[in-house]
C-alpha cells in the first residue's frame, strides 16, 4: 500500500483558490495532495490551514484558521471556512447535526468499480482504525456516533471499450453525504459494497493511471449548499 504522505508529485505546484465568499464564510477549492490541517503526521507537507494563515491574517485567531470540516489528503474540492467565531460554531454544529431548514448539503463525485445500481443508499457504521493503519472498519451495526449514511446515483456508466486503468473504465457517480460524515465514509462504505474507488489502494480499489489523478483515490468534493447558496468546485479531469 502506498504511503499517503509519499506523493509522486509536488502538491504545492497547485495552490488553493477561494471560489465563493460571504461576510461570514468562504469556500476554498482544495487541490489533491494538501492536508486540511497541520498535525504531527503532516511533517511539513502543504496544509490548507497554513495557507489560510498566510493569506488571511484575521483568520489566525480562529480554531484551525476557521476550517469547518476536513477533507482527506487525496480528496480535492470544496472546504468551508468560517470568518468569525460565531459562524465557526454555528457551521460546525450544522455539519454535526446535518438536519434542519438550513442543513449544509454535501455532494461528491467519485469513480467506482462498475456494476453499482443506478441509484442507491447505505447506512453503515465506521469504527476505529486498524492498528498501524489509517484504514477504518465498516460494519452493519454499531454505535450512534459511528453511523454514516450516503445516497448515490450513477451519472456516467463505464465504457467497456476503455483500457482498464482509464477513468471511463469506471462508473462516475454523484454521492450525497448525509449528516456529519465519518472518516473515510464514502471510500470505505462503497468498498464494503464491493465497489471501491478507482485508485484507492487502501480499500482495494483498481489502479487508475497516474496521469488521471496522481495515484490518488478518485474522490472530489463537488458541491456545498450553505443557506441555500450552491458552491461548485470545478470537476477534475477524470470526471
Amino acid at each position: 500500500m502506498t504511503d499517503p504522505t509519499s506523493l509522486s508529485f509536488d502538491a504545492r505546484a497547485t495552490l488553493p483558490v477561494v471560489v465563493h465568499e460571504t461576510p461570514e464564510w468562504f469556500v476554498v477549492n482544495k487541490p489533491i495532495g494538501w492536508h486540511s490541517v497541520a498535525a504531527r503526521v503532516t511533517d511539513g507537507s502543504a496544509t490548507i490551514q497554513e495557507w489560510i494563515s498566510e493569506m488571511f491574517a484575521s483568520q489566525r485567531e480562529l480554531p484551525e484558521c476557521g476550517l469547518v470540516h476536513r477533507l482527506d489528503l487525496s480528496t480535492s474540492g470544496c472546504l468551508l471556512v468560517a470568518k468569525t467565531l460565531r459562524a465557526h460554531e454555528d457551521l460546525r454544529e450544522n455539519f454535526s447535526s446535518g438536519v434542519g431548514g438550513w442543513a449544509i448539503g454535501k455532494r461528491y463525485l467519485a469513480l467506482v468499480a462498475n456494476g453499482l445500481e443506478p441509484t442507491g443508499e447505505f447506512t453503515l457504521f465506521f469504527s476505529s482504525r486498524h492498528k498501524g493503519s489509517a484504514k477504518v472498519t465498516v460494519s452493519e451495526f454499531g454505535g450512534r456516533n459511528e453511523r454514516g449514511s450516503c445516497t448515490w446515483k450513477v451519472v456516467r456508466a463505464r465504457d467497456s471499450r476503455s483500457a482498464a486503468d482509464e477513468p471511463r473504465a469506471f462508473d462516475l457517480i454523484e454521492v450525497e453525504l448525509i449528516g456529519a460524515g465519518r472518516r473515510h465514509q464514502i471510500r470505505a462504505g462503497l468498498s464494503s459494497l464491493g465497489h471501491p474507488l478507482a485508485g484507492d489502494a487502501m480499500y482495494r480499489g483498481l489502479p487508475l493511471r497516474e496521469s488521471a489523478n496522481h495515484n490518488c483515490a478518485a474522490l472530489h468534493a463537488w458541491k456545498l449548499i450553505v443557506t441555500g447558496v450552491e458552491i461548485v468546485s470545478p470537476p477534475p479531469t477524470w470526471a
